[in-house]
């Protein structure tokens, strides 16, 4: 998916917020909530994969009903060529994140839409728009 592809996202929801949200926390289920009021909530495929990796038996029944209530936005080429290209201008600068942090900040800004996470350090892109999430 392209930016000028996705209409009426509001936001992609990072892992970490997707995860409390699961975990009922209410600053979740309300910044959830409230952005969705805005437009589609998106995640990306990526967090599919850390969600499920620290899913616990017996939770597939509401993970899957919560990511298929998503949009998920494909990690394709166009995203991990962005990727690679951001991680490799923060290591000329003596900075370096982890290649999970870099696909979902470069999906973030392929689709065009704010990032919500409460790891705002891990995401040191002036281009990318963060959102915390306990800013509710």
């Amino acid at each position: 998916m392209q930016g000028s592809q996705v209409k009426g996202i509001s936001c992609l929801v990072d892992t970490d917020v997707a995860i409390d949200f699961l975990r009922q926390r209410e600053y979740a289920q309300r910044l959830l909530e409230n952005w969705a009021g805005e437009g589609l909530l998106s995640i990306s495929t990526l967090t599919h994969l850390e969600i499920y990796q620290g899913m616990k038996l017996g939770e597939e029944g509401a993970t899957n009903a919560f990511l298929d209530g998503l949009i998920s936005v494909v990690v394709d080429i166009p995203v991990a060529r962005r990727a690679g290209t951001m991680l490799g201008e923060l290591r000329s600068k003596g900075t370096t994140i982890g290649i999970a942090d870099a696909i979902i900040a470069a999906t973030a800004l392929q689709i065009n839409a704010p990032l919500l996470t409460n790891n705002v350090e891990h995401y040191p892109f002036s281009d990318l728009k963060v959102v915390r999430g306990l800013e509710v």
